[in-house]
């Protein structure tokens, strides 16, 4: 079965470089846009073979070749291969996002969805983001809600818990109370903030958003 690690664990490389970028960014703006490192994590147990116009797209991807990187996973996208046109679509969905392209990103992720990439908590917190980012909060809430469940599945499965997928569980509940507070929702919001917090309670750069929460 052919897979997206290749083109997933470039978004790790990304992330990396542009994490150090992001440091005099939004805390808050930071969450959403961390989760291109647990993509990568996702990949790691569906090893496969990829096709090499998949490969030549994962390579300029990772060289931040968006052109070119957009043309090897639009020709695999168009590929009679549903798998292969899955990872296209995944491809290509990655690139715009990481162009900002949130539109695009969501729409090539709903794509590769519909040609049957199964969905992981990685995939539908990237979606999620997207829609986040785009400002269509219902839709963010409901891959976010998705991923969330996926997430503790997952960990739930497991007899140590795994920090990588502990800290994109704790992104997704952050996200989450973005989205609720973005759709007015304040009751839930707030529910969702003390369930953070009391889960989380090192993690100090949400005081002014709970203190926020308060006065609705």
């Amino acid at each position: 079965m052919k897979t997206i690690f290749l083109i997933l664990f470039t978004g790790l490389k990304i992330w990396i470089k542009k994490r150090k970028e992001a440091k005099q960014t939004n805390p808050s703006l930071l969450k959403k846009k961390r989760m291109v490192l647990v993509i990568a994590v996702s990949a790691m147990c569906m090893i496969a073979g990829c096709g090499n116009t998949v490969k030549d797209g994962t390579e300029a991807l990772e060289q931040g070749d968006y052109d070119t990187a957009i043309a090897s996973f639009e020709e695999a996208a168009g590929s009679d291969d549903k798998e292969e046109a899955a990872e296209g679509y995944c491809g290509l969905g990655m690139t715009y996002y990481e162009q900002k392209q949130y539109d695009q990103a969501l729409e090539m992720l709903e794509k590769a969805f519909d040609n049957g990439t199964v969905k992981t908590a990685e995939l539908c917190n990237l979606a999620g983001t997207s829609a986040l980012c785009k400002e269509d909060y219902a839709k963010a809430l409901e891959y976010i809600q998705e991923g969330i469940a996926l997430a503790e599945e997952k960990q739930g499965n497991k007899k140590q818990e795994d920090k990588k997928q502990e800290t994109l569980l704790q992104e997704m509940k952050y996200n989450e109370i973005i989205c609720l507070e973005k759709t007015a929702d304040w009751e839930m919001a707030k529910e969702k903030m003390s369930e953070y917090q009391a889960a989380y309670p090192e993690d100090d750069s949400v005081a002014k958003e709970a203190e926020f929460l308060q006065t609705r």
